[in-house]
């Protein structure tokens, strides 16, 4: 099951607790960082194979027709993904990005204690607390009967909009190898240019 890089977050933010410093705030992270961790709790599962080869379809939002269908082995990573995505659009990965549960309500936050319920690139650090990283969680981690879809997002500040459908899962047939994947194995459409130039 994936983990949490946690490094000293308990025992940094405890430290700051005992000494008096900022205490209701940084106790809400924690309990933020706990619903956080409880939420993905619900969403994945050791039952799915790893040896399968799995089906998405994926559909940019700010431009249409743009989609492509991508398939992963089960023991790749939302990174594996994410960069086919990127790399199928034309773009340079030079920007970070993130997979979202779509459908999470969440309570307002007026101080910034929580994360939504995604995670992010190697390196995100923008928020209060640890979250997961694309490189930590599996394809097969995911519960896919619980949550088909999510939301994909790349460039915080351009926004390029994805959604990332489940399509299924099958055995690889005999010649196929995990080198040959992940792949686009089918496409619709040319994504726009990353940069709008300026005027």
């Amino acid at each position: 099951m994936p983990k949490i890089d946690e490094g000293d977050f308990y025992k940094s933010i405890n430290q700051a607790i005992s000494e008096n410093r900022h205490v209701a705030y940084l106790q809400e992270v924690i309990n933020k960082y706990e619903e956080y961790k409880k939420e993905f709790g619900k969403i994945f599962t050791s039952k799915n194979p790893n040896n399968s080869i799995y089906k998405f379809h994926v559909t940019y939002l700010l431009k249409k027709p743009v989609w492509r269908d991508i398939e992963l082995f089960g023991e790749q990573t939302f990174l594996d993904l994410a960069e086919t995505i990127i790399y199928s659009m034309g773009w340079d990965n030079d920007h970070m990005h993130g997979f979202e549960i779509p459908g999470q309500k969440r309570l307002p936050d007026p101080f910034f204690t929580g994360s939504s319920n995604a995670f992010f690139a190697p390196g995100w650090e923008d928020d209060p607390h640890p979250t997961y990283k694309t490189d930590e969680i599996c394809i097969q981690d995911i519960d896919y009967n619980k949550i088909p879809k999510l939301d994909f997002i790349f460039d915080f500040g351009d926004e390029h909009r994805f959604d990332i459908e489940f399509k299924g899962s099958r055995e690889p047939k005999k010649k196929e190898r995990i080198d040959d994947f992940p792949k686009v194995v089918d496409q619709r459409g040319i994504g726009p240019e990353q940069y709008l130039e300026c005027e």
